[in-house]
């Protein structure tokens, strides 16, 4: 045998592996890897290829002669270490050292996780009624009411916030035949009476106050001799006509009101219960999924989960993808931008994440072990409904033209795989809450071959963290 193989479990699902080569198999790993540091190299004294082993080692260093093959042999040898000693890795394993004399290869390896799910059809879960405050309706309809506001004319005074539209004329009086100079002549000019950032000079926005459309008014404000202007230290006298006063308004709530929202809308009230609807609709799907989240971490906690380490790393990294994608969508430069803006590394980020990561690896864990128990299955027809949720379909209720490339792409591969997953998290979904609210639920189906393929692919797809956490975080 060209190995000896040693292993030893470890806690939370891991096998420490030791393999330890045969010096035979390691003599020919050696003289292949001499043959190729001689083609490589001019050794003196000898044509390229041609220098003997014993020179070659002596010139270039037994040491660097395993560093030319070890890690690639290392992982020749650890596929025929598992197939012989048939163990599954749940992921791939580490390697922890090696020795050279005799060359041996430490490693631990992860195991798929071991669950034992308490009987969660005799679970019982209590359900929370969604819950609407009518306080939503009214700031629902005050963000519309923002979202329509705009400058409107009014008849009263100015007040501070104001829009003025004015002809300004502003001179200062020449003196000693000097010609007067001046400083403003404009017509239709906007200016938003600013009591925190007022205009120069000081006081020009106060004398505006209380003017009204159509009114002229003339007056005389000067620049303090140590101001940055070039005016400093003069005086000039302003003659202004307001030709409009505008604020700044939100429609009111009436039927005007609702149809400026939409044409669907031909009264206020009707716009409420539109909202009122809509927020019932949200706060449902809110309730449902806290629901989800309820049943899966009360099965967590009943069953009895042994799982290695990687299965929360996994979580872990996959959060900081997904996390990288959206930030990207903003404008970030992704998420090693955004952890130099808000100072901080990515060990430390990778900590704040890890409570929410083991929450939702549990929970993935224990609906995959629920989709193996009950041996659900999906027909091609479940998967052709969904592909038309997910492209769209015409008035006749086929695939759009436009859609018809991407059903292709859902219809086979990793696109099939993932209907195939999220179809069955749905399903055993469905069947723990039907099961928590204690509503009768079908017993399970004994095991077949179609099950079991459906499930295999199942399990490898909600074990990534991908449509379970989907379903369970939404």
């Amino acid at each position: 045998m060209s190995f000896t193989v040693t292993t030893e479990p470890r806690e939370n699902r891991q096998l420490a592996v030791t393999i330890e080569v045969g010096q035979e198999r390691v003599e020919k790993e050696l003289r292949k890897a001499a043959a190729k540091v001689a083609n490589q190299y001019k050794i003196p004294g000898f044509r390229k290829g041609k220098a003997p082993y014993h020179i070659i080692v002596q010139q270039f260093g037994l040491a660097n002669l395993y560093g030319e093959f070890i890690d690639d042999f290392g992982q020749v040898i650890f596929r025929e270490v598992i197939t012989q000693e048939k163990i599954e890795p749940y992921a791939q394993s580490s390697l922890e050292d090696i020795q050279l004399e005799p060359l041996t290869y430490k490693l631990l390896v992860p195991l798929e996780p071991e669950i034992k799910l308490a009987d969660y059809r005799a679970m019982r879960v209590e359900e929370d009624a969604p819950q609407i405050d009518e306080a939503q309706v009214e700031q629902r309809l005050e963000q519309y009411q923002d979202e329509f506001a705009d400058w409107q004319n009014v008849e009263r005074p100015a007040h501070f916030g104001d829009l003025l539209t004015v002809d300004v004329k502003s001179v200062i009086p020449g003196a000693d035949g000097v010609e007067e100079t001046i400083v403003l002549d404009e017509m239709d000019w906007d200016i938003t009476l600013d009591e925190e950032n007022p205009m120069e000079p000081a006081g020009f926005d106060r004398e505006l106050l209380g003017m009204t459309a159509g009114e002229t008014k003339e007056f005389v404000l000067g620049w303090p001799a140590d101001s940055q202007s070039i005016y400093a230290g003069k005086e000039a006298t302003f003659n202004v006509t307001v030709k409009s006063v505008q604020a700044y308004e939100k429609p009111e709530l009436n039927d005007d009101f609702a149809r400026l929202v939409g044409p669907d809308y031909e009264t206020l009230e009707e716009l409420k219960q539109s909202i009122h609807a809509s927020i019932e609709d949200g706060e449902r799907s809110r309730a449902k999924s806290q629901y989800t989240n309820k049943v899966l971490d009360t099965l967590v906690e009943a069953s009895e989960i042994d799982f290695p380490p990687v299965v929360i790393e996994d979580q872990i990294t996959g959060m900081m993808r997904d996390l990288d994608q959206r930030i990207r969508q903003i404008g970030i430069d992704g998420l090693a931008d955004f952890l130099r803006r808000t100072n901080q590394d990515e060990e430390q980020y990778r900590e704040q994440l890890r409570p929410e990561a083991t929450k939702i690896a549990l929970r993935n864990l224990v609906l995959s072990e629920v989709i193996k128990q009950e041996e659900f299955t999906i027909d091609d027809a479940e998967i052709e409904e969904r592909i038309k949720q997910i492209v769209g379909v015409d008035e006749e209720g086929a695939i759009s033209e436009s859609g018809a490339a991407l059903a292709d792409l859902l219809r086979q591969g990793a696109g099939r795989n993932m209907i195939l997953s999220q179809l069955l998290t749905e399903k055993a979904v469905n069947l723990l809450q039907a099961a928590a609210r204690g509503e009768e639920v079908p017993a399970a189906k004994a095991k077949d071959s179609a099950g079991a393929d459906a499930t295999k692919t199942a399990d490898a797809e909600t074990t990534a963290g991908e449509s379970a956490e989907a379903d369970t975080e939404s």
